[in-house]
């Protein structure tokens, strides 16, 4: 069969149409409101179009299947078959706890031809998504001849995106009367009007016409209905290669950051280890962003390269600003090389840890963390990465001053200084702190109080529910915090936890694999961190 492919229609959007409604279903138990702080789930609304090649009349009947695209993230799991209505319509609602997916959207014409769309779903800004995936198929036979149409163009301004213009594409040219209803109360009889709307939301705009091909016949009317998205916002697609000098990378990260004010927030992680060295990130808001690349600690270039920003820079402070409002934007990266090789008998090492609270020593390793040595005049010559424990170390050092730099991104970041002599030709233990700024110094660790009253996380490695046990004394106002390896909180709930034991189920079922971290904080700031494998 031979496969065409459709084009994509990946929107998000705010205010959706009243059309189908759905009961979140909530995990009982035991502790059932911190629970729910972390197993609710987003909505996927689905909508597309069917219509016909030849007029674009809308095809009535057509069997449309839907299915997760395992590809873009596995633990995202979804079939379904619905049927386009009379006006070529299809519907369907999802209800998911993942953060993100895709969805392949698929169907057969009249010869058996294969045609096909994939949508993103992404929930960092909104618990509901709008997708669209409308198909335009060939039919045997076509049952009218005249028919309705038309297109739009959104903000033909470029400064008010409430506003549209619409263009009649009727096929003829013996239209006599146009009738247009916006689907928000308003109407109007012009072939090609511009129409203001007064609010975000998704409308159903309606055109019916009148066609007269001769003078005494009567006249043929005909109607098409299609969906208009008002936003302000819309969504698009960041990605590019990373190279490592003329080739693309074998395997590595690349990391997405929305610049909000003063605040970094780290957005997504996109995983490739194909032959093309790409990265992609879609059904990305338009706003402002960073992207990093690095590579993987099981890469055969690791530390021979070190992680750099769009477009070539080491340091976040000096990192280009994507300014992300066009549709499909490639941002290239150009991995920068370590400057030197070197075979002193110096070494430095030591800890790299996550600190929360403010004057608080409370702490927990800070894995993949990339950690540059720079010289006196601030120029990096090696890097390396921390590992589970938090621990890096630089090697084969010549004796002289040098500068550790943690380099988080959004993190203002004082170097810790390291002097290599004769006498003290390794230093081992360098600790540094990331809160919110980067701190570093050589200190000793404060042991936790409060680690006696909250067990282990079990089962640990976990797929879907974990459970937490903590047994107090007397009754307190506990909050606990779900943070992933880079330091990212996730969610946080408070509640009351009883004198006693209370046993705490956390669906992680949405969560991507990897290593997460739960911090669990009383009302006297006692803390203590937990740390668990999210596995598929």
């Amino acid at each position: 069969m031979t496969r065409i492919k459709m084009k994509n229609i990946n929107k998000y959007i705010i205010n959706f149409l009243n059309y189908w409604f759905l009961i979140l279903l909530l995990f009982s138990v035991t502790s059932s409101a911190f629970s729910q702080g972390f197993s609710e789930k987003n909505i996927i609304y689905l909508i597309g179009q069917v219509t016909n090649s030849q007029n674009g009349a809308p095809i009535e009947g057509q069997e449309i299947f839907i299915v997760a695209d395992t590809t873009y993230n596995t633990h995202f799991h979804y079939t379904n078959t619905v049927f386009s209505d009379k006006d070529g319509f299809y519907y369907d609602t999802i209800a998911t706890y993942d953060l993100k997916g895709a969805l392949m959207v698929y169907t057969y014409d009249y010869l058996d031809v294969y045609h096909d769309t994939t949508v993103y779903f992404r929930f960092n800004w909104s618990e509901e998504n709008i997708l669209f995936a409308n198909f335009i198929l060939p039919v045997e036979l076509i049952s009218i001849s005249y028919q309705a149409n038309f297109n739009y163009i959104s903000d033909p301004s470029g400064h008010d995106p409430f506003e549209f213009q619409f263009y009649d594409n009727t096929n003829s040219n013996q239209v006599i009367t146009w009738h247009w209803n916006f689907g928000d109360g308003n109407f109007s009889n012009q072939p090609n009007p511009l129409h203001e709307y007064t609010k975000q939301g998704l409308y159903k705009v309606k055109l019916t016409v009148q066609i007269q091909p001769t003078p005494h016949c009567k006249p043929y009317v005909s109607s098409i209905v299609k969906f208009v998205n008002v936003t302000t916002k819309d969504y698009h697609f960041i990605g590019g290669h990373v190279f490592a000098t003329y080739f693309p990378i074998d395997i590595g990260y690349a990391y997405l950051y929305k610049i909000n004010g003063k605040e970094i927030v780290p957005i997504d992680t996109a995983i490739f280890n194909d032959t093309l060295g790409f990265y992609l990130f879609p059904q990305v808001i338009e706003g402002q962003y960073f992207v990093k690349a690095d590579l993987d600690p099981n890469s055969v270039l690791l530390n021979k390269f070190m992680a750099t920003y769009y477009s070539d820079k080491l340091f976040w402070t000096e990192a280009d600003t994507i300014f992300h409002n066009a549709p499909n934007s490639e941002y290239d990266i150009q991995l920068a090389p370590v400057g030197q090789y070197l075979t002193g008998p110096g070494k430095i090492s030591g800890t790299i840890t996550y600190g929360y609270e403010p004057d608080k020593n409370k702490l927990f390793p800070a894995f993949n963390v990339e950690l540059l040595l720079l010289n006196q005049n601030n120029e990096p010559i090696i890097c390396c990465h921390s590992n589970e424990e938090g621990e890096f170390i630089f090697c084969d050092l010549e004796l002289s001053s040098y500068k550790v730099h943690a380099e988080v991104t959004g993190k203002y970041t004082y170097p810790v200084d390291v002097t290599l002599n004769e006498n003290n030709p390794e230093v081992t233990n360098v600790e540094i702190t990331i809160s919110t700024t980067v701190n570093g110094g050589v200190n000793g660790i404060e042991d936790f109080d409060w680690i006696n009253n909250i067990g282990e996380i079990y089962p640990n490695p976990v797929s879907e529910i974990s459970n937490l046990n903590i047994n107090l004394s007397a009754t307190a106002d506990i909050q606990i915090s779900l943070y992933n390896i880079s330091g990212q909180l996730i969610r946080e709930h408070s509640q009351t936890a009883y004198a006693g034991k209370n046993t705490v189920k956390i669906n992680v079922s949405g969560l991507l694999q990897g290593i997460y971290f739960l911090k669990i904080k009383d009302n006297n700031n006692k803390e203590v961190i937990r740390k668990f494998i999210k596995q598929e």
